[in-house]
């Protein structure tokens, strides 16, 4: 029955269009936002193409125009997110928060205001 499961998930597209229509909802669609979650700045938004959420980082290093590292994506055609693999839990590139986490904590800060 394992297939039936994969069946019911909605295709990245519907997930995308899902999201979309609650952004625009919050009147927040197109709009970045920041959060912060367990000490981390992120950026996050959701627009015509894409829902993204990226680590922010301060460091030196990092190319100019890039906020960060992506660590949830979600496109017509792909959904991504960086949570930690249980083998790993103290991977710095992870957020911890996997994609309901993401909407669920932006809900909370942007419909408490």
């Amino acid at each position: 029955m394992a297939g039936s499961d994969a069946a019911s998930q909605p295709s990245p597209a519907e997930l995308l269009r899902r999201i979309q229509a609650r952004f625009r909802e919050l009147g927040l669609f197109g709009s970045p936002l920041t959060l912060t979650y367990q000490g981390e700045k992120y950026l996050a938004a959701c627009d015509d193409r894409v829902f993204a959420v990226y680590r922010l980082v301060d460091h030196c290093y990092v190319s100019p125009g890039r906020p960060g590292w992506p660590v949830c994506l979600v496109s017509d055609e792909t959904v991504v997110d960086e949570t930690s693999p249980p083998h790993q839990p103290e991977d710095e590139f992870a957020s911890g928060l996997g994609l309901q986490g993401w909407l669920e904590l932006i809900e909370t800060a942007y419909t408490s205001r």
